[in-house]
């Protein structure tokens, strides 16, 4: 699974992506945060200011109190608390909720330990004038209120039992005001959002997981499209070429290079098959004129003479010659397509019958059994046909135990013709299996005469099956028996 192209897409999309969701959720929800603070510490700053900027009167406070309830709401009670304190240390006044439970110092901050640039506005008061004498009043202009010097603002965010809150101290020339902001509605914000990033957080890489298949998939296209070129390349299919009309530039020098592999592996296939085409056709004048000279020389020699056994044997070996020039011609025609087939219909239990009256005078020792029906038809040529049964047959006899029987069976299965060739005797080792369709290959190592034959008769077989539609396969070889299947589909 883990060796699938997509999956290690789809699996990087995830986890890179992942990794950019977990980094972006924690910037989002500390960027959240921070700004939500600062907003708080404005308004804050914004309720206190204009304040403490000038000289109030004692009961003020109580009406700035119920002045933000006003403005906030009942909820202020709960979001906002405010204390004003002398500088001598007297309160003055308290929220009603202010928490009697929680010591002072947990609320009121310190201006004395703030930093010194926070200790005194910056900003000189130009509205402080001299008191003019009394007699003066009526005939000048009474001078603006007196303007405060303000110290602060110092914030912190203080936990306690009721809460986390934002805490503000500002002070001017005669009292110092603690107002603190409930922090819920800030938490109840940034949870919401976290929520909500959880939700979109495992969609968004679902979506991209999904993308990541589907890229992964639109990339594999040229190389499924080369795969799926390089299976339908074969023998007699070797013009195959891969489209690249539409390839993508990275692709299109591989699809180049296979491409120009395949016009070369064509033409070198060509060649030798025209090669051994060629060969055996040149081949057969020669070995002609070598039969018809042993032929006259046999006839020639004395009777029972070593010069008669000589010509004999040669005459043997020259048509053995011919046999595989033969077989290879035909091979050569079926590598190129074009085995010639003179297509008629063929009743093969007559070809089946016909081969086991042979073995029945080749070898009369040995038991012959025949299953098949009374006809069983197809398209085909005779006598390719009848060449490849032969070949099953005569392997059967020349590799099977003298002592067993040769078991033939004809059936029709799905709309095919099956025969079963099968004999007793030693078992096909296992690594000749997967070579015994091989030219020129036999399991006897050392090349012994002792069975005659080629190493083509198989490969001639199968190719010829393969000619009408069919196959020749190994079916089973075993210590019980050694079973070659034919199929063949009928017209």
């Amino acid at each position: 699974m883990f060796h699938s192209f997509r999956l290690k897409i789809g699996l990087l999309s995830f986890c890179l992506s992942g990794i950019l969701l977990l980094g972006f959720g924690w910037f989002a929800v500390s960027a959240l945060n921070r700004v939500a603070r600062e907003r708080i510490d404005r308004e804050l700053r914004v309720l206190v200011d204009s304040q403490v900027r000038k000289l109030q009167p004692d009961d003020h406070w109580r009406r700035f109190d119920e002045s933000l309830r006003g403005v906030y709401g009942e909820q202020a009670a709960k979001q906002f608390l405010v204390k004003v304190v002398r500088l001598n240390g007297t309160a003055l006044y308290a929220t009603a909720d202010w928490p009697t439970d929680v010591p002072d110092r947990h609320f009121q901050l310190s201006l004395d330990r703030a930093p010194a640039d926070i200790r005194r506005d910056r900003s000189p008061d130009t509205n402080l004038r001299p008191p003019r004498p009394a007699g003066d009043q009526q005939d000048r202009p009474q001078p603006p209120p007196h303007r405060m010097n303000v110290c602060g603002p110092v914030y912190a965010t203080l936990r306690v039992p009721h809460g986390e809150w934002r805490v503000m101290t500002l002070a001017n020339e005669e009292v110092a005001v603690t107002i603190a902001m409930n922090l819920s509605g800030l938490h109840a914000e940034i949870t919401r959002f976290q929520r909500a990033l959880l939700v979109a957080a495992p969609l968004g890489l679902l979506l991209i997981v999904v993308g990541g298949w589907l890229v992964g998939q639109m990339a594999l296209r040229p190389v499924n499209l080369i795969a799926h070129t390089a299976e339908s390349v074969t023998a007699r299919r070797l013009d195959a070429r891969i489209p690249d009309a539409k390839a993508d530039e990275e692709f299109h020098r591989l699809i180049l290079v296979i491409n120009g592999m395949l016009e070369r592996l064509e033409r070198s296939f060509q060649q030798a098959t025209r090669f051994s085409a060629d060969a055996a056709h040149e081949l057969k004048t020669p070995l002609a004129i070598l039969q018809a000279q042993a032929e006259r020389s046999l006839q020639r020699a004395p009777d029972g003479s070593s010069e008669q056994r000589e010509c004999a044997e040669q005459l043997d070996e020259v048509q053995r010659l011919n046999a595989i020039l033969r077989k290879l011609f035909l091979l050569a025609q079926a590598d190129a397509g074009q085995l010639p087939l003179s297509i008629e219909t063929v009743n093969l239990v007559d070809l089946v019958r016909a081969t086991v009256d042979d073995i029945q005078m080749l070898a009369p020792g040995r038991e012959t059994l025949l299953r098949a029906p009374s006809e069983l038809t197809v398209q085909g040529d005779v006598d390719l046909l009848n060449h490849a049964i032969e070949n099953l047959v005569s392997n059967a006899v020349k590799f099977g135990d003298t002592a067993g029987p040769i078991e033939i069976e004809l059936v029709l299965r799905a709309g095919r013709a099956v025969l079963s060739v099968s004999n007793t005797g030693t078992p096909i080792p296992e690594q000749d299996r997967a070579r015994i369709f091989e030219r020129f290959y036999r399991a006897d190592k050392s090349r012994s005469r002792r069975i005659e034959g080629t190493g083509l008769g198989l490969s001639l077989a199968r190719e010829i099956a393969r000619a009408h539609g069919g196959d020749l396969m190994l079916e089973r070889s075993d210590n019980e028996r050694t079973a070659f299947v034919l199929t063949i589909p009928l017209a």
